[in-house]
């Protein structure tokens, strides 16, 4: 298969999950070029959202599957993308999320393997089925504060 060929259906599998909880195609395309470096050939999206940070003027676009976690950062005004995160689930440690569905959003925090602690506001429009997608990928509850 020809490389335009995998990109296209790299994209189309990002752009339908990214569907499902309301993000737009055109943002996950500015992106594409540094999700399809991080991203196993044979790796599934399980979800895609975008993100903020508290205190970021910056957004983010959050690309989560069972073996990857692969934060992207655009900044406002000139838009240009940097990876800001690109960890495996499994090497991320104190994981928690609470789905606040009034807000349409998740709050997501983790540590990752150098010791930050990142925290991510995830808007979305599928509040119950983005919580169901960290649940299968990180295998705990979420946390309700």
């Amino acid at each position: 298969m020809e490389p335009r060929a995998k990109t296209r259906r790299l994209l189309d599998r990002l752009v339908a999950a990214a569907k499902r909880t309301g993000a737009d195609a055109a943002t996950v395309c500015r992106h594409l070029p540094i999700l399809h470096s991080c991203l196993p050939k044979d790796d599934e999206p399980v979800l895609v959202a975008r993100a903020s940070r508290p205190g970021d003027r910056a957004s983010y676009l959050l690309l989560l599957t069972n073996r990857r976690l692969v934060v992207t950062r655009e900044t406002r005004v000139l838009r240009r993308q940097h990876l800001h995160l690109n960890a495996d689930p499994r090497h991320l440690m104190d994981v928690i999320w609470t789905p606040e569905p009034q807000l349409g959003a998740i709050a997501l925090s983790a540590t990752a393997i150098d010791g930050v602690r990142e925290h991510f506001w995830i808007r979305t429009a599928a509040v119950e089925a983005s919580a169901a997608a960290l649940h299968r990928v990180f295998g705990r509850e979420p946390v309700f504060v």
